[in-house]
């Protein structure tokens, strides 16, 4: 995917040209789902939609709505990125051989404007990315080791943002997200 973006980039400039928006189309394996979209909703291309199909369960999470226990840091890159919908499902009926799963393909619609002001894009994805790294686990006790910061000063930061130190990433809400960010 970076040769192809590089490719993207370089193309337009040596035209001179203004980018065109990208519509990117595909059928995922369940594996790469999640990084290869995390790659794409943080790379700032200028995408009108995505539409892929992937394993159910991964378009579940990947549109689940925020402050849910089926939402993740994927789930939160495409709220802040995109608007998801389910398009229709695919049963695994429908393919010879049929594999073990069933499937879904979903459209993600670019945003024109984040449903969040941040004062860094780059710091929010951080935090995101620590608070989902060990869901199991306190946003506390997540975001000041997935950050390297005291616990001192991350319940600080959390108290600030109204965010209860002991609660789960799951759930967040994007303007949580964004507050706890923006104080780092």
């Amino acid at each position: 995917m970076q040769v192809l973006v590089r490719e993207y980039f370089s193309r337009e400039d040596r035209r001179g040209a203004s980018f065109f928006p990208l519509t990117v189309c595909a059928n995922l394996p369940y594996y790469i789902t999640s990084p290869l979209m995390m790659r794409l909703l943080e790379s700032n291309l200028p995408f009108e939609s995505i539409t892929v199909m992937v394993q159910k369960e991964a378009a579940e999470r990947l549109i689940a709505p925020m402050g849910t226990r089926a939402a993740g840091a994927v789930t939160a890159a495409v709220a802040y990125r995109a608007e998801g919908k389910l398009l229709f499902p695919v049963s695994r009926g429908s393919f010879y051989p049929a594999p073990n799963v069933d499937s879904a393909v979903i459209k993600l619609e670019n945003r024109k404007t984040p449903p969040v002001s941040v004062k860094s894009e780059d710091a929010l994805f951080k935090v995101i990315r620590a608070a989902f790294n060990q869901r199991r686990k306190t946003l506390l006790n997540s975001l000041s080791s997935g950050l390297s910061v005291s616990k001192e000063e991350m319940k600080s930061i959390l108290d600030a943002a109204g965010v209860d130190p002991g609660a789960r990433a799951e759930t967040l809400t994007m303007e949580q997200f964004a507050a706890i960010s923006d104080l780092l």
